[in-house]
């Protein structure tokens, strides 16, 4: 009796491991950016999801560590980084950088400023969109 019990149960654990182990793996996406050039990203995590970014061959670091300037948000494999007063290109920054990890995208929209001017003083409409796509190491 007990034999005839455990040859479904062993069946349904290798199942269960076999599909719980894609959703555990990293997902990896590459992204062109213009005018900063290829960005790797990389969703870590199960219960706390982390992303990491590697620019070139460098080694990975932590994306959009939370701190004063910016704040890190993820939701159903997107990740946000809200920042503000962030340097960027010459210019402060106000915005959100989102990265899509379920249909690969990067999007970043944000009012911008002179350095030394305030929020008050930033323009709209600041906008930057990245093509990606799933990467395989």
């Amino acid at each position: 009796m007990v034999r005839k019990m455990s040859k479904p149960f062993i069946l349904f654990l290798g199942i269960f491991c076999l599909a719980s182990t894609s959703v555990i793996a990293a997902t990896e996406i590459k992204c062109k950016i213009k005018g900063l050039g290829i960005r790797n990203f990389k969703l870590e995590g199960f219960f706390v999801q982390e992303v990491f970014v590697r620019k070139n061959n460098k080694d990975w670091q932590l994306w959009c560590p939370t701190n004063e300037e910016q704040t890190f948000r993820m939701g159903n494999k997107e990740a946000f980084c809200q920042v503000a007063k962030y340097p960027h290109r010459g210019m402060l920054i106000w915005g959100d950088t989102v990265i899509d990890f379920k249909e690969p995208s990067w999007k970043m929209r944000y009012r911008y400023a002179k350095p030394g001017q305030e929020y008050v003083d930033s323009q709209p409409n600041g906008r930057e969109v990245g093509t990606c796509q799933f990467w395989d190491n």
